[in-house]
């Protein structure tokens, strides 16, 4: 089964427990997440706060931590990087650890520990997540981050992605919101995914940036300057982003799943 909750704070008590969460939050923190382990990053730990994200940076070995996030979409004074995935590069990452603190992403991901496995999606490694639970049979929950407490439309998009491969694969839907966000994205799933298999005529704007663009946290990504973002979370199935994300406890890091 496969439930789709589209904040954080819509979930119903209990809701995610014996159950496998995949957290979503398309602009920006799941799919810099993606790039920076990708690239080389050993472990990303997901912090709440700014201060929380200092003291965890500062215990960790003189050297092997990056602090990167954001506030209201702008890095953070005195961080090493901000929330861009396109900063993360190989370089940059090769084995050090990121502590990471977004505004909502990475509460998103602490919202979400009472689920037996916790995933991280992005359009990015879209195929290698749907790939990971193929044959699951504990319940799927696609969570949404969202922006500053409301729905947001690129990560709805992204969940109806997910729910519409799911059905593909026969898992049933099993909440209202699965089947509206899956309905969004099939309506335009066909123009999505003729430009990736054919390519965008010259001059024009890929139809998933646009569509990215559309919602309050596209809007507030464009606002900033950061256009290159958004394309960075709108390429499907990046090749060098192939990996499976999961959350590890004890401490609390996000690792490449083996």
């Amino acid at each position: 089964m496969v439930s789709v909750h589209l904040l954080p704070s819509l979930m119903p008590a209990g809701a995610l427990r014996g159950g496998v969460a995949v957290v979503i939050d398309v602009l920006r923190a799941t799919t810099t997440i993606v790039h920076a382990l990708a690239h080389g990053c050993s472990a990303v730990m997901p912090c709440g706060e700014i201060d929380e994200a200092r003291q965890i940076a500062g215990r960790l070995p003189r050297g092997s931590a990056i602090l990167g996030g954001e506030r209201q979409g702008e890095p953070i004074p005195g961080f090493d990087l901000g929330n861009s995935p396109g900063d993360y590069t190989a370089d940059a990452c090769r084995g050090k650890t990121l502590v990471m603190t977004t505004t909502n992403g990475t509460r998103a991901l602490l919202a979400s520990l009472e689920a037996e496995v916790v995933l991280v999606g992005a359009f990015v490694n879209l195929a290698a997540t749907v790939q990971r639970l193929i044959h699951e049979e504990r319940p799927i929950h696609l969570v949404c981050a969202g922006t500053d407490g409301r729905i947001s439309y690129e990560d709805s998009l992204l969940a109806g992605a997910f729910a519409s491969r799911f059905v593909d694969l026969e898992h049933r839907l099993a909440n209202d919101e699965a089947e509206i966000v899956r309905n969004m994205w099939e309506r335009i799933q066909e123009i999505v995914w003729s430009r990736e298999d054919y390519g965008t005529p010259p001059g024009e704007e890929p139809p998933l940036i646009r569509y990215l663009k559309r919602g309050r946290g596209g809007r507030r990504v464009t606002e900033l300057g950061l256009h290159a973002d958004i394309a960075a979370a709108a390429t499907i199935n990046r090749p060098d982003c192939h990996v499976v994300v999961e959350l590890a406890r004890d401490p609390l890091r996000l690792l490449v799943s083996k």
